[in-house]
């Protein structure tokens, strides 16, 4: 089973999952919308990766005036936001890998990615940068949420995976399930560092850069593109 086809299994149930999951995924999610600048009112919203809509419906409560751009690589997930959002002259779906992605410069007032970046190795990860630089008008905002650390890191089984094995497990993962995740993150994941993150972020020109929210290796950045 491949990657898009491992997501479209997971569509169903997928917040429930991702709860289990993930350490403290409702308060990441929570966290885009608390990163807003104070008195900043999106337009045009691109959601990257965006599963089931989990971080759009959060933006909606607050701006159900802008438009939305969804973009998935899996059918299933974009299926699920299709009813999710019915009938919504200002939602608009795209089926596309992120690195594929085309978007006319300075079209967006905001483009976040919730747990999604980190399925790409770090120097496509740079080139999503410089493109969403370029697609977030003169003072836009990217809003970025996954994990930072390395597998490169020599602790990183030690440390990141301990802490991880030990929240999930606390909050209903099954070792089965574990396995299943630790099988998928071998194989499909690769995060980054925030130390690297940040830089790569600043080297495109966003600034400021910064954690807007962090809970141990899990965490927000905001990024800035200067007026």
């Amino acid at each position: 089973m491949g990657l898009i086809e491992e997501f479209n299994s997971w569509q169903s149930g997928y917040t429930d999952k991702i709860r289990r999951w993930v350490p403290d995924y409702d308060q990441l999610v929570a966290a885009v919308v608390q990163a807003l600048p104070v008195g900043f009112e999106p337009h045009t919203v691109l959601d990257l990766g965006c599963g089931n809509g989990n971080g759009s419906a959060l933006l909606e409560a607050s701006f159900p005036s802008a438009s939305y751009t969804l973009l998935d690589a899996s059918d299933e997930m974009l299926d699920a936001c299709r009813e999710r959002f019915p009938s919504k002259a200002n939602f608009r779906f795209v089926p596309s890998y992120f690195q594929d992605a085309r978007f006319p410069p300075a079209g967006f007032d905001l483009v976040i990615a919730v747990l999604a970046l980190h399925h790409v190795p770090g120097e496509v990860k740079q080139a999503i940068f410089q493109q969403i630089y370029s697609w977030l008008r003169p003072g836009g905002v990217f809003l970025y949420s996954d994990l930072f650390a390395t597998k490169q890191d020599p602790g990183y089984a030690s440390t990141v995976l301990k802490e991880w094995y030990t929240w999930a497990s606390e909050h209903g993962t099954s070792e089965e399930e574990w396995e299943y995740l630790m099988d998928h993150h071998e194989k499909y994941d690769f995060p980054d560092a925030a130390v690297p993150t940040l830089g790569w972020l600043a080297s495109v020109g966003f600034e400021p850069v910064a954690f807007s929210w962090q809970a141990g290796y899990w965490g927000n950045i905001r990024a800035i593109k200067p007026s």
